[in-house]
C-alpha cells in the first residue's frame, strides 16, 4: 500500500476493484441469462461465452485504466489488472475455435504473475505460497475434470497458458 494509505482506503479500493471485477460481470451474466441470450449461468456452451466474456475484459480493462491513469497506488495493481484483461481477451479469441478453461486460465494467470515477480525480485519467501498454489491448482483443474466441465487438455492448456502469459508479461513489463 502506499505510503499514508488507511485501512479504510484499503477497504475502499478492495471494493472497488470486487464491484469492478467480480459483481459487475456476475451481474452481466445474470442480465443475458434473463434477456435469454445464455442458456446457463455457467456457460457451457462455447458459443456462449464470448459476450459475457467482453463484457468481463471492459470492465477488466476499464479498473486497470483507473488505476494506472487516475489513481497512483502502485504499479502492480495496474499490472495484475492489465494481465487479466489480456488473458480474458485471448481466452475471447480461442473461444472462438475451441472451448478452453477459464478457471484453469485463471489459477494458471495468478501462479505466473507471481512466479514472475518471484524472478524479478520483486516479491520474495515464496517457499510455502508457490507450492500452495499449485496445489490449489491442481485442485481446481481436477475438480473441473471431475464435473466432466472440460477434457483434460481444456483445463491443463488453460493453466499452462496462463501461467506462460502472465510470466512473460511480468518478465517483459519489469525488465
Amino acid at each position: 500500500m502506499p505510503v499514508g494509505f488507511s485501512f479504510t482506503s484499503g477497504v475502499v479500493l478492495g471494493s472497488l476493484i470486487f464491484i469492478t471485477t467480480f459483481i459487475i460481470p456476475v451481474l452481466s451474466l445474470f442480465i443475458l441469462k434473463m434477456s435469454g441470450s445464455i442458456s446457463s449461468m455457467s456457460l457451457e456452451r462455447k458459443e456462449e461465452r464470448l459476450t459475457p466474456m467482453i463484457y468481463t475484459a471492459v470492465m477488466y480493462g476499464v479498473t486497470a485504466y483507473m488505476f494506472s491513469s487516475k489513481l497512483e497506488l502502485g504499479e502492480m495493481i495496474s499490472v495484475y489488472l492489465g494481465i487479466s484483461t489480456m488473458l480474458i481477451l485471448l481466452t475471447g479469441v480461442i473461444t472462438i475455435f475451441w472451448k478452453i478453461s477459464l478457471h484453469g486460465i485463471g489459477i494458471g494467470g495468478f501462479v505466473g504473475f507471481l512466479l514472475g515477480l518471484n524472478q524479478q525480485s520483486r516479491l520474495t519467501h515464496f517457499d510455502i505460497l508457490l507450492p500452495l498454489l499449485f496445489v490449489i491448482g491442481a485442485l481446481i483443474i481436477s475438480s473441473r475434470l471431475k464435473l466432466n466441465a472440460h477434457s483434460p487438455q481444456q483445463v491443463y492448456g488453460g493453466f499452462v497458458l496462463g501461467i506462460f502469459i502472465s510470466f512473460a508479461a511480468i518478465i517483459i513489463y519489469i525488465a
